[in-house]
């Protein structure tokens, strides 16, 4: 499979994941946070919603460039390790507040796992042309 199919889909797999539910619960997705209320006046609680819109975003970019014979706004490396760098932040921030990891762990949904699964791959698979 060459990079240019599977930037494609893993594209597709990030913008639909951003849909799916986030948490075990299945109550709500990353695009319900997002069109939800921000909760408390803390500045990161507040750029802590704004900063799940990067994983759409960088999936659309993605999505553009390889259909764009694969000529990407600022690199495809950029827009591969930021989605990574976002779900990454989202698992790691809960446990520097001192939550356990292991109840982080069950919490998360489809629509995480799947994320994490896309970013990842996006991240470290870079397959020749």
């Amino acid at each position: 499979m060459n990079r240019k199919i599977l930037t494609i889909i893993l594209a597709v797999i990030l913008i639909a994941s951003f849909f799916l539910p986030l948490s075990s619960a299945g109550s709500g997705s990353a695009f319900d946070v997002v069109k939800g209320p921000s909760y408390g006046s803390d500045v990161e609680m507040m750029l802590m919603k704004y900063l799940w819109i990067l994983i759409p975003v960088s999936g659309v970019i993605l999505l553009i460039g390889a259909l764009n014979n694969e000529q990407y706004a600022f690199g495809r490396t950029v827009w591969t390790l930021l989605p990574l760098l976002v779900v990454l932040y989202i698992i790691v921030r809960p446990i520097i507040d001192g939550a356990k990891i292991g109840d982080a762990v069950k919490n998360f949904g489809v629509g995480f796992w799947v994320m994490l699964g896309a970013s990842l791959v996006l991240a470290i698979f870079h397959p020749r042309k």
